[in-house]
């Protein structure tokens, strides 16, 4: 089962938000990196798109998500993200 765009961007920013509070509680800023590399996984994952929105194939627009995607779990895990 494939969720939508809208509950995975609110699950991935909750997660987001949770990691941040989370490095700032802890005083680590390993928690929101590895939210937003999650994320990214997320993403890799399941590539959503809002349909209305974009005009691309959807082979193109998958593609681009999961690269984008990939690119956000290369900078959370190298530390790109530090609180």
């Amino acid at each position: 089962m494939k969720i939508n765009f809208r509950t995975q961007i609110i699950v991935t920013l909750i997660l987001v938000i949770v990691g941040f509070m989370s490095s700032l509680w802890f005083d680590k800023d390993i928690y929101y990196n590895l939210a937003w590399a999650f994320t990214g996984l997320v993403f890799f994952i399941n590539p959503v798109y809002p349909q209305n929105i974009v005009r691309l194939k959807r082979e193109d627009a998958e593609k681009g998500i999961r690269i984008t995607g990939m690119i956000l779990v290369f900078i959370g895990i190298t530390n790109g993200f530090g609180v």
